[in-house]
């Protein structure tokens, strides 16, 4: 049996405070952690607020490098003049060691290879581009500064008037204030073996009629750190860029005038200020009872027995193309003639052809001609080989014996149809086949895509005068369509390309008629295979191109008109436009 032992007294445990020290440290831990939680969060909150603005900066400026690029394409007539490309009322060339707004964000020397270039200079780009400037400014404040739409702010000064207000509110409530600078570059034009980057020029006779334009979108959110800068170039290079400055009549083989028939030149052909009316690398003639007559457009207009009226453009605006109710040289003509034949044309300086090559005695000046001065005989080398590389840009013949003539196709390529199938075609063909806007083909009917395809003449003669027209290539593979009553606008004109013989009569033609050569492998004389016989009373406001010779019979008149072969040469139809890759950038800040 155990006992109790009462008499030992129990002594009370020690309390040594250890609990309340692990306590109070882990309350320190805990409110270390709470804060630095909220710390985390604040600094989440701050970057995510951070991160929404940037992206809704960077959104707001994507879009609006399509909005500037959009701009420049919509308003290229006016931006870009081919007769006067670098306008001062819209364009300012930049300095090589400029790195403001908006000539900063191109290198001051073509490869960025460092250093300042010149303007001129081999290796210059940033002194051989122009920005867009005027003395309205954009109209809005830009970057949202205290100077508001200020034109001393250059950020203003420099952007495009794109909108009435530049200032676009997130969901969120954020404000971005945005602008768009433009840079263009006109590319000059190279001998065949240069093989160096594609360089800038300021002169425009020297420019091949490609333009790069580089676009900097600039943008900010008012009050705050957030802004952005990102520019990219586009490209746009003319599907007809010979349109412009084309002579009036262009042979590449012999022709013969009969009938009434006029000619207005045209006015720069030959360099500015140097008029070219007819031009063949043969010999052109004048037979028969009729009278050929050419003169300058204003001589033209103000003579006869018409009233002067002003063609419609495609909206029933009045155009600036003026012309005489009734057309043909019965209500308008020429009295003060640069050249002019009944039976032997006397020449003027306005007529180059090659009369050596025609084996007949060379005309002479006789004193009823007071303007008539002989030219020299055009030389083979001096008349364009290939007329279709002349007028639409591509190499579609070549010389193999060389005489300066183009007699032989190159080779055929691969060309995906409307119809889905891939055939082989010649270069000039497929060229069409991609960039007409109407295509008639009786030959080939599947050939053209939905959009392209017609299903006869008067259905394509038609569609050119529809007002939803946008303008551009009409392929007539029969070649046997009336180019009547009326074919293109004044806004809106065409170039009509005719295969083969052109036999067809001929009303009102607003643009560039082409008689193309279908000669397969290629033509056995020299000059080329195709003819134009017309006998019509009609007047063509453009350029006339044969790439071959032929007769022009009746009343006929071809007036070359500025206006119509500007518009020809600047539609959106006819200047497709793309971004340049690897050009994309938001290295540079502002």
């Amino acid at each position: 049996m155990n006992r109790i032992d009462r008499s030992r007294s129990s002594k009370p445990i020690r309390q040594l405070g250890s609990t309340l020290v692990v306590a109070l440290i882990l309350l320190f831990i805990a409110t270390v952690l709470a804060l630095f939680a909220t710390n985390v969060g604040l600094f989440a909150q701050r970057a995510s607020g951070a991160d929404v603005r940037a992206r809704a900066i960077h959104q707001t400026l994507e879009a609006a490098l399509s909005q500037g690029a959009e701009y420049i394409k919509n308003n290229r007539s006016t931006l870009v003049d081919p007769n006067n490309p670098t306008n001062s009322t819209y364009w300012t060339q930049c300095d090589a060691g400029d790195t403001s707004f908006p000539c900063g964000t191109v290198p001051s020397c073509a490869g960025d290879t460092g250093g300042t270039c010149a303007a001129g200079s081999a290796n210059a780009r940033r002194a051989n581009m122009y920005y867009y400037s005027t003395t309205a400014g954009a109209g809005y404040n830009v970057d949202g500064t205290a100077s508001g739409a200020s034109t001393s702010n250059q950020i203003n000064k420099n952007s495009l008037p794109i909108a009435s207000a530049q200032r676009i509110t997130s969901s969120n409530g954020y404000a971005v204030n945005y602008g768009v600078g433009a840079l263009m570059c006109m590319i000059k034009s190279q001998a065949s073996t240069y093989t160096g980057p594609a360089q800038c020029t300021t002169t425009a006779t020297n420019a091949q009629g490609t333009y790069l334009f580089t676009i900097t979108a600039v943008g900010n959110v008012s009050g705050e750190s957030a802004a952005s800068t990102l520019s990219m170039t586009f490209g746009s290079a003319p599907k007809v860029p010979g349109a412009v400055n084309a002579p009036t009549v262009v042979a590449s083989s012999n022709l013969t005038v009969n009938g009434n028939t006029t000619f207005v030149t045209s006015p720069n052909a030959g360099g500015y200020g140097v008029p070219v009316t007819m031009w063949s690398r043969d010999f052109v003639r004048s037979n028969g009872s009729g009278n050929l007559d050419t003169c300058y457009f204003e001589d033209w207009i103000r003579n006869g027995s018409g009233t002067y009226q002003f063609e419609s453009n495609s909206d029933n605006t009045p155009s600036k193309v003026v012309s005489c109710t009734g057309k043909g040289n019965s209500h308008c003509f020429c009295s003060q003639d640069i050249s002019a034949g009944q039976g032997n044309l006397s020449y003027g300086s306005d007529i180059l052809d090659n009369e050596a090559g025609s084996k007949k005695p060379v005309p002479v000046c006789p004193t009823s001609y007071p303007n008539c001065k002989p030219n020299y005989d055009v030389q083979p080398s001096e008349f364009p080989c290939d007329l279709f590389q002349y007028i639409f840009g591509v190499q579609a013949w070549k010389d193999s014996d060389g005489d300066n003539f183009c007699e032989t196709r190159l080779s055929k390529v691969s060309q995906k149809m409307g119809d889905g199938s891939t055939q082989s075609v010649n270069v000039d063909e497929a060229y069409l086949y991609t960039n007409a806007a109407l295509i008639y083909s009786t030959a080939h009917p599947s050939w053209p895509t939905a959009a392209q395809s017609v299903k006869d003449c008067q259905t394509l003669v038609a569609a050119t005068r529809a007002t939803s027209f946008t303008g551009g290539i009409v392929w007539d593979q029969t070649g046997a369509c009336d180019l009547s009553p009326i074919v293109g606008w004044p806004d809106k004109p065409v170039a009509w390309v005719s295969d083969g013989d052109l036999k067809g009569s001929i009303g009102t033609v607003f643009g560039l008629v082409f008689v193309r050569d279908t000669t397969d492998p290629g033509p056995t004389v020299v000059g080329g295979a195709v003819s134009i016989s017309n006998n019509s009373q009609g007047t063509i406001y453009g350029s006339l191109v044969i790439q071959g010779g032929g007769t022009l019979n009746g009343s006929s008149a071809v007036i070359y008109n500025g206006n119509v072969m500007q518009a020809l040469s600047n539609l959106n139809a006819t200047n497709p436009a793309s971004q340049v890759p690897g050009t994309w950038t938001d290295r540079y800040g502002y």
